[in-house]
């Protein structure tokens, strides 16, 4: 470790040369406003800069700037601002006073995305597909989690929940599927901290006995992703990092793309108070409905019970008909969002404040979700080579989710419901308690009314960025970067199954308490060197650095049966279960990147490494490299011309996909006693000795095009995944010691197309309307498959 990192040293400090600092002579004063080309309102915060020095200002809440200390001679002032699109402004000797208008950069072309760890890029001149979501498309609907408000706007990722519970889990697949048994989710980053997504089962298992059918227990609970506690109302911006040349940068965990939150920060001015809330309600959109049955006769004659039925519950006059749907989802409570954000500062201190309450009551009784957020971000300008960036975040949600997945005890409610007849009635009595349902193991109204399921979670969130810019001329820069991050949460989930529900008893076990604590710290260290040359014509950033991650997780469960008059304390129960599952993961990253932009930034050239080692892998002490590389040629139309901008762009790049923890390991279990002695049993699996990440190779070509005077915009991309090195489970002979191995082997193949297109038919003071439709298609193959086929899941499918 220590002789790579001082070969990185070297290699950043003895390739830095030819770095001097001009004199500026006392110059003139250029005073001016940079306003709003449709409002004529003026712009806070945009950036005035003197091209060819190193001078730069801000405009003020009015949109007014005063640049001092100009050369005497002709300049061009570069005038910035988030939104809008860029301006060159002549100022001639004589000029003391300037009036700028910006139009709206409706396509976000001009934005800085994200190429590196700490480099970025203009949209214009990108040479891959990024897909980036602004602040103003992610308020236009609520939503209770963060990846619900990509849906419909990123072409080429798939978006699902996995039920309708408030706050629900939601999953996001970009390109398709890239592994069998690895992690499908891409990389989450939040203001440069590698966040936590895992979602952690409730253990509901134990009631519905999901796992019966042979799946996985843990993937059938409706467990929440993490990433839901994120609150979007805080979010600037997301961009996606769908090809493997974009996510290269981060190597070895970014095989199924990297999404990259940025959040709100402060504006230099005076400060200000926001306070705006949101009601509402929700609904049953569609119910399964249920027959009605006119009498007797038709209920016999339906085939679908025992004889007698049709006198018992009808009698001699009509069927009477209970809607069992609406009963148990017919809630519709007032769902609520109370948000205040307080913003300000001064050149050298921003500061942005923000607090969130909301509350989402669900549509079937005793669910719903709520969330409290706190956000802290400053910015602190020490000097002009010195600055930090702190972000900071606590979070509290609490999700009472109810019983609505997959089910094979009669427990879950829609489960029980399809095969409940209408003419039963299910209601709560007079006396408090509930009839049973004599056609299901469960009276879903009776399970909604008494069963438990809560989650309650902690969580903060906090990065700390120093930056120093030891050089900076009108050629050339170099900054040095730090920034540490973690993100740390507990979550606890609480469930309560009375003994006098009517499937409890099934078991001779009436009554289970389920308890479940978990706490999770993800811990990350990285460091930036980047240096830029500016040239007649081109520019050159080279940037290198180092990346450390620590991952610990610890859950604990504790499933308790029969319980002692029905209380809820896990220590009532007569037949006691517990579990502990410990994880720690480590990662070390080196990573390098050159990006040159040549003739007058209409060509883009980029290539670059990472460098990963993991203890997930069989051998933690070596590294994987993840080369990269993309280009790009813009095109710029003339006046009056159909096409504004063209660009043609081709990438390639590789990414990891790592093995599961503990994957690479032999478990233990424990046994009986043996003389007093715990004994100790070697299970059936075991990790080939060269255990190591899955390898995604990804080409990607494409064009971005802007028309009719940019009010049309077309984005388009074919892009072929060939993943090999699949982690896969192969049987051993028995004299072998073990059952199975899981190894590396086989090859998956992924081809698609994406087209993203945006139109605005009207802009003007009064109306902007935007029009965005997306479309895209991929399809997976196994190409190699060096064990027998095989089916996954329990149900074949």
């Amino acid at each position: 470790m220590r002789s790579r990192c001082g070969v990185l040293a070297a290699v950043l400090l003895g390739g830095l040369v030819g770095f001097g600092t001009p004199l500026w002579a006392q110059g003139r004063t250029v005073s001016g406003t940079v306003k709003d080309s449709l409002t004529g309102e003026g712009i806070e915060a945009a950036r005035v800069a003197v091209q060819g020095t190193a001078m730069l200002v801000s405009t003020n809440q009015q949109g007014q700037f005063t640049l001092t200390g100009l050369p005497a001679g002709a300049v061009t002032l570069m005038v910035r601002a988030v939104g809008y699109r860029r301006r060159e402004v002549p100022a001639g000797p004589g000029t003391t006073s300037v009036a700028v208008t910006l139009s709206k950069d409706v396509f976000h072309i001009e934005e800085i995305v994200v190429t590196g760890q700490a480099t970025g890029v203009e949209r214009r001149n990108l040479a891959n597909a990024v897909a980036t979501i602004g602040s103003e498309d992610l308020s236009t609907h609520p939503t209770a989690s963060l990846e619900q408000q990509l849906q419909g706007k990123v072409a080429g990722a798939d978006i699902s929940t996995n039920g309708g519970a408030p706050g629900g889990g939601v999953q996001v697949r970009l390109r398709g599927v890239t592994s069998i048994n690895a992690t499908a989710e891409p990389l989450y980053v939040v203001d440069g901290v590698v966040v936590s997504d895992i979602a952690i089962p409730s253990n509901a298992n134990a009631l519905t006995g999901a796992a019966g059918g042979s799946n996985p227990a843990l993937t059938q609970d409706g467990q929440v992703n993490r990433i839901a506690d994120i609150n979007p109302g805080e979010i600037e911006s997301i961009e996606i990092l769908k090809g493997a040349s974009a996510a290269a940068i981060y190597g070895g965990r970014a095989a199924n793309g990297v999404v990259i939150i940025h959040t709100k920060r402060g504006l230099p001015g005076t400060t200000r108070v926001q306070i705006y809330q949101r009601f509402g309600y929700s609904s049953l959109l569609r119910k399964i409905g249920a027959r009605r049955f006119a009498d007797a006769a038709a209920v016999d004659a339906s085939g679908g019970f025992p004889a007698g039925t049709g006198a018992k519950y009808c009698g001699t006059s009509a069927c009477p008909y209970f809607d069992h749907e609406e009963q148990l989802g017919g809630q519709r409570k007032l769902s609520e969002e109370t948000t205040a954000n307080i913003t300000g500062g001064t050149d050298r201190t921003r500061y942005y404040v923000s607090g969130t309450y909301e509350h989402e009551p669900g549509v079937i009784v005793n669910t719903a979700f709520a969330r409290q957020s706190v956000r802290l971000n400053l910015d602190q300008h020490f000097s002009d080579k010195l600055n930090m960036q702190v972000s900071t975040n606590v979070l509290h949600t609490r999700a009472e989710r109810g019983i609505t997945n997959n089910d094979n005890n009669g427990v879950s409610y829609y489960y029980v419901l399809t095969g409940t007849p209408s003419f039963i009635d299910l209601q709560r009595k007079a006396d408090g308690t509930f009839p049973v349902n004599s056609f299901q193991a469960s009276n879903p109204l009776q399970t909604a009314a008494l069963v438990d399921n809560k989650e309650d979670v902690w969580r903060f969130i906090a990065s700390d960025r120093l930056q120093w810019t030891p050089v900076a001329t009108t050629r050339s820069d170099l900054r040095l970067s730090a920034t540490g991050g973690l993100d740390y949460f507990i979550q606890k989930n609480a469930i309560f199954s009375p003994p006098e529900l009517q499937f409890e008893p099934q078991d001779g076990l009436p009554g289970t308490s389920l308890l479940s604590n978990s706490d999770n710290l993800n811990l990350n260290l990285d460091g930036n060197a980047v240096h830029t040359w500016r040239g007649t014509g081109f520019t050159a950033t080279t940037s290198a650095g180092i990346q450390y991650a620590r991952r610990s997780l610890d859950i604990d469960r504790t499933t308790s049966r029969n319980l002692i008059a029905g209380q809820q304390n896990v220590s009532a129960g007569t037949a006691v279960s517990v579990l502990e599952n410990r994880q720690l993961i480590k990662n070390l990253g080196f990573f390098g990147q050159e990006e040159l932009l040549l003739m007058r930034e209409r060509l883009s050239l980029t290539a670059g490494f990472r460098a990963d080692q993991s203890s997930l892998d069989a051998d933690p002490r070596k590294l994987f490299y993840y080369p990269k590389a993309a280009a790009s040629y813009r095109f710029e139309g003339h006046g009056g011309s159909f096409v504004d901008e063209f660009k043609l762009r081709a990438a390639y790049g590789q990414t990891g996909n790592e093995p599961l923890y503990g994957q690479r390991f032999t478990p233990l279990n424990s046994t009986l006693n043996i003389g007093g002695l715990p004994g100790l049993v070697v299970l059936g699996t075991t990790g080939a000795v060269d255990l190591h990440p899955e390898r995604n190779k990804e080409v990607e070509f494409g064009f971005d095009g802007q028309f009719l005077k940019n009010r049309l915009s077309i984005e388009a991309s074919g892009y072929q995944k060939n993943v090999s090195d699949l982690l896969l489970t192969r049987n051993l002979p028995p004299s072998n010691g073990f059952a199975q191995e899981i190894f590396n082997g086989g090859a998956l193949r992924v081809r698609g197309v994406e087209v993203a297109a945006a139109i605005t038919p009207k802009q003007t003071r009064d109306v902007q309307w935007l029009f965005r439709t997306t479309f895209s298609k991929n399809h997976s193959k196994i190409t190699e498959l060096p064990v027998d086929p095989f089916q996954t899941g329990g149900f074949g499918v």
